[in-house]
C-alpha cells in the first residue's frame, strides 16, 4: 500500500478541514458536527439524519502517487482513499435564495469513511424517531485488487494473479461484498447488520444493489447482483425469507425460467478476472439481476437488468412475499448500457427512476462508469384494466440532469423532498414537490457565457446533488437552470470524473394537505399546476392521466400488439407491458414489445438493448454483442487512446502521464507542482505568492461544537456559514470567492457622500457649507 509519504488524493484538492465534513476526517472515525461518535452521544440525543435531510453515498477517492519515474504508470500505485467520505449527511434545510443553478454550500454534519464501511451505494432510511441508516456494499465503481510487490509492497494489479486481493476499503472494516452497514441514527455508531448469503454462500465479488424499508413490516429488502435474489430482514438482522425473480417471477408471468447457476464463482486469483472489464465480474444473468427497489402500496418494485423492465410483487401484511409478479413497464433504453439503480413515489403516486451507468472497472479510478447517459425519469399511473392492472403513461417524462452534453449525467439516485418557498427555505408541510438525484460533472456548460455565469457561485466540474421541482420537466435541450447544485467534496474540481456518485435517500413524512398558496421557488414560474404538469401544459408526445391520444385506446383498455386492436385486459399467456397486450415472442429486442427499435445500421445491445452503430458491434469476452467506444479492428476493440510507448526512466517530458508534468527527472502530480518547478511533499500544497511555494496544509482537528442548521465548525471555534470559510480554516465576514477560497475578500472601506450642502473637512467629518 502506498504510504502516506509518497501518496495523494487522485483528484487533488486544498486542505478543507471545516468544509469537508464539519473536521478532517481521520481513518476510522466517523464526524458529526466536529465530534467523535462517543462525544455526539453524550451531548444529544437529537438524530444525524433531520427531517428533510439526505443520507448520500459516493465514491471516497483514490490516492495518487505524487511523483513516479517517467513511464511508469500511476495507476498502479493508486489505491483506495480509506479517509475518503462513502456516506454523508447532507443538510437541505436552506438554500439561502432561489433556484438559478447556483452552487449552494450545504452543511455535512455527518461523514462516514470507507475506512468503516467501504464503498457503498444503496441507501435506505427507517422510520425510527431518529432514523438509522442502512448502506450496502457496491461493485458500482469497480473491483480493483492488489497484490505484493517488490521490496514488500502491495501493486495496484489489472487482472488476477495467484495472492491477489481486494483493495482495502473496498469492503470496509470486517465486511465483505454481502455487507450491509447500519449507522445508529443518534449515536451515528457503525455496525454490521447483516451479511447477504444464499445457504451459507457468501457473495465473492458483484456485492449488491438497491435497499428499500418497508414501515408496515418493519423490513429490510437488498438485491444481490451475484445470485438474482431479493432478501428481506427484520430489524434485527435476521433474514426473513428470499425471492427469486428468475425463477418464481418470470414462471407468474409464463417466460421460461432463469435460474441461478451455483458453480460460478468469481475468483480473482485467476487470469480470468480482468478488473477492468466488468463481464468478467459474476454477476447475475440479465433475466435475473436486480438492481433498484421500492415497496409502495403493499407491493415491492424492482428493476430487472434485462430490457430495462419494472417489474412488482404483492407484500403481505407480513412483509412475505406474494406469487403475483407482473411487468409493470419496460423502460426505453439509454444512449448506452444502463441499468435502473434506483424508485421510488412521490406524493402523488407518480414512479421515479434513476439509472445507473454501466461500471466502466477504470484502473486510475476516474470515470468509473460510462459518462453522460444517465437518466432520471418520471411515469404516471393513467389508468387501470378491468381487472385491476396498472396502466402507465406509454412515454416517460423525463428530467434535465446537468449541463453537460446531452443532459443526462445522472449516477443513479434519486429522491423526493420537501419543497422550499421563495427565500430558499425548505416548507415542511410541503410532504413533496421537490427532487434531488445524483450527479457527475453538474455545471460544466457548453457556452462560455453561462459558464463564467455558473462560475460565479462556485465550481463547475460538480459531482454531487441536483435538486429541483418536480414539476420542472426537460423540454428540448433546455438546461436545468432552475435548479440548486451540492457538492459531495466541497471544492473538488475534477473534469474527469464520472460516475463517482450514489445513491440518495431523504427524511420525508407526508402531512394531510400542503399549506394554502405553497409557491414553488425561483424563476416566476408559478406554483405546480393540477396534476403536477409543468407550465404551459405536457411536453409534446406526452398525455395527461385519462387522455386518449389520437388513434389511441380509450381509457383502461390496452392495445393488442398482434393486430393494434384495444381490449379490456391480455388473456393468458399473454403479457401487459407498459400499455400494450404482448405474446412473450413481442418482448425479445426489436419486437413489438420490446424497449427498443434500432433504425437501420443499428443493432440493440443487450441487455438494456441500447442502439449501437454497426460498424462499432464486436463480441466481448464472454461472447456477446457488446459496442466499442473507439474502432472495431479485426473483431477487436480499441482503446481511444493508445498508450505512449516509454521506457521507465525515460527523461522525455511526453512520458509523463496525463495529469503529471516533468521535473526532468521524473513526473510530478500536476497538483503538486509550484510556478517555480518545485513538486511539493506530501502534507504540503502549492501556496504563497503565485503559488510559488510548498507550504504544509493546515487540518483542523475534531471540535466538540454542534452548530446549527445550514452552519459549520470554522477553524477558529465559531460556527460559520459554509460559504463564508476558506479552505484553512477562517471564517470570513462575506462569502468566499468560490474562484479563490485560500482567503477573506478585502474588504472595501465605503465612504459616504457629502449632502447636498455639505462639504467634508480633512479630519472626515462633514460641515454645512455657509
Amino acid at each position: 500500500m502506498a504510504s502516506g509519504r509518497d501518496s495523494h488524493r487522485r483528484h487533488s484538492r486544498p486542505a478543507l478541514a471545516a468544509i469537508k465534513s464539519c473536521s478532517a476526517a481521520a481513518l476510522s472515525l466517523v464526524f458529526v458536527c466536529g465530534a467523535g461518535v462517543q462525544t455526539r452521544a453524550q451531548q444529544t440525543s437529537s438524530p444525524i439524519v433531520a427531517a428533510g435531510n439526505a443520507a448520500v453515498t459516493g465514491f471516497s477517492g483514490a490516492l495518487q502517487p505524487i511523483q513516479i519515474a517517467p513511464g511508469v504508470d500511476p495507476s498502479q500505485k493508486t489505491f483506495i482513499d480509506a479517509t475518503g467520505p462513502s456516506l454523508r449527511v447532507v443538510d437541505l434545510q436552506h438554500m439561502n435564495g432561489p433556484p438559478t443553478a447556483q452552487l449552494v454550500g450545504a452543511a455535512k454534519p455527518f461523514t462516514v469513511s470507507a475506512a468503516l464501511i467501504g464503498q457503498v451505494f444503496g441507501v435506505a432510511l427507517d422510520d425510527a424517531a431518529a432514523p438509522n441508516i442502512y448502506a450496502a456494499a457496491s461493485s458500482a465503481y469497480g473491483l480493483p485488487i492488489v497484490a505484493p510487490a517488490t521490496a514488500g509492497q502491495t501493486q495496484h494489479v489489472e487482472v488476477g494473479v495467484p495472492n491477489a486481493v481486494f483493495m482495502p476499503a473496498l469492503w470496509g472494516q470486517r465486511g465483505g461484498p454481502g455487507s450491509i452497514w447500519k449507522i445508529d441514527g443518534v449515536t451515528g455508531g457503525v455496525s454490521l447488520f447483516a451479511n447477504v448469503a444464499l445457504d451459507g454462500r457468501d457473495n465473492s465479488g458483484p456485492a449488491l444493489g438497491g435497499l428499500a424499508y418497508d414501515a408496515e413490516s418493519k423490513s429490510l429488502f437488498v438485491a444481490d447482483r451475484e445470485t438474482g435474489f431479493i432478501h428481506r430482514f427484520g430489524m434485527d438482522g435476521r433474514e426473513l425469507g428470499r425471492y427469486e425473480h428468475g425463477v418464481t417471477g418470470r414462471a407468474a408471468q409464463g417466460l421460461p425460467p432463469a435460474p441461478w447457476n451455483p458453480q460460478r464463482r468469481l475468483d480473482i486469483t485467476r487470469s480470468d478476472f480482468d478488473s477492468r472489464n466488468p463481464d468478467t465480474w459474476n454477476y447475475a444473468a440479465p433475466e435475473r439481476r436486480v438492481f433498484g427497489l421500492a415497496v409502495y402500496q403493499r407491493r415491492l418494485f424492482y428493476a430487472v437488468a434485462d430490457g430495462l423492465q419494472i417489474w412488482s410483487v404483492g407484500l403481505p401484511a407480513d412483509g412475505s412475499f406474494a406469487d403475483d409478479a407482473v411487468i409493470e413497464l419496460a423502460v426505453p433504453p439509454a444512449a448506452g448500457p444502463t441499468e435502473i439503480s434506483k424508485i421510488t413515489f412521490d406524493e402523488q403516486g407518480r414512479m421515479f427512476l434513476a439509472e445507473r451507468p454501466a461500471p466502466t472497472g477504470a484502473f486510475d479510478f476516474a470515470a468509473l462508469a460510462v459518462p453522460a447517459i444517465g437518466r432520471v425519469l418520471r411515469y404516471a399511473q393513467v389508468d387501470t384494466t378491468a381487472d385491476g392492472r396498472r396502466i402507465w403513461q406509454e412515454i416517460p417524462d423525463e428530467y434535465a440532469i446537468g449541463f453537460p452534453r446531452d443532459l443526462r449525467n445522472g449516477n443513479g439516485g434519486v429522491a423526493i423532498g420537501y419543497n422550499y418557498n421563495n427565500n430558499g427555505n425548505i416548507i415542511f408541510g410541503s410532504c413533496g414537490g421537490f427532487m434531488w438525484s445524483t450527479g457527475e460533472d453538474l455545471r460544466d456548460a457548453a457556452g462560455p457565457g453561462l459558464a463564467a455565469r455558473l462560475s460565479r457561485t462556485g465550481l463547475l466540474h460538480v459531482n454531487g446533488l441536483q435538486g429541483n421541482g418536480t414539476w420542472l420537466l426537460r423540454r428540448h435541450d433546455e438546461p436545468p437552470l432552475a435548479s440548486y447544485f451540492i457538492a459531495y467534496i466541497d471544492e473538488l474540481d475534477d473534469p474527469e470524473a464520472r460516475g463517482h456518485m450514489g445513491d440518495i435517500a431523504i427524511v420525508r413524512a407526508c402531512t394531510p394537505a400542503p399549506p394554502a398558496g405553497l409557491m414553488p421557488p425561483g424563476g416566476g414560474l408559478g406554483p405546480p399546476p393540477p396534476g403536477g404538469l409543468p407550465p404551459g401544459g405536457p411536453p409534446p408526445g406526452r398525455n395527461p392521466p385519462g387522455h386518449q391520444p389520437p388513434g389511441g385506446c380509450p381509457p383502461t383498455q390496452l392495445r393488442d400488439a398482434r393486430n393494434g386492436n384495444c381490449v379490456p385486459n391480455c388473456p393468458r399467456p399473454d403479457i401487459q407491458v407498459n400499455g400494450k397486450c404482448c405474446p412473450v415472442t413481442a418482448i425479445a429486442a426489436t419486437a413489438a414489445c420490446s424497449n427498443s427499435n434500432c433504425p437501420s445500421g443499428q443493432t440493440p445491445i443487450g441487455p438494456s438493448n441500447f442502439c449501437c452503430n454497426g460498424s462499432q458491434v464486436y463480441a466481448n469476452a464472454a461472447g456477446a454483442q457488446a459496442c466499442c467506444s473507439g474502432q472495431v479492428v479485426n473483431g477487436q476493440c480499441q482503446p481511444s487512446t493508445p498508450p505512449p510507448n516509454c521506457v521507465v526512466g525515460s527523461t522525455n517530458p511526453q512520458c509523463c502521464p496525463s495529469g503529471y508534468v516533468s521535473t526532468g527527472a521524473s513526473c510530478c502530480l500536476a497538483s503538486q507542482m509550484t510556478s517555480t518547478g518545485t513538486c511539493c511533499p506530501s502534507g504540503q500544497m502549492p501556496s504563497g505568492p503565485n503559488k510559488g511555494q510548498c507550504k504544509p496544509i493546515i487540518r483542523i482537528p475534531p471540535g466538540h461544537q454542534c452548530c446549527a442548521s445550514g452552519l459549520i465548525p470554522a477553524g477558529d471555534g465559531s460556527c460559520c456559514a459554509a460559504a463564508n470559510v476558506t479552505t484553512t480554516g477562517m471564517c470570513c465576514s462575506q462569502p468566499v470567492d468560490p474562484r479563490d477560497r485560500t482567503h477573506c475578500p478585502a474588504q472595501i472601506q465605503i465612504v459616504p457622500n457629502c449632502a447636498a450642502g455639505y462639504s467634508r473637512r480633512r479630519d472626515a467629518r462633514r460641515v454645512l457649507r455657509l
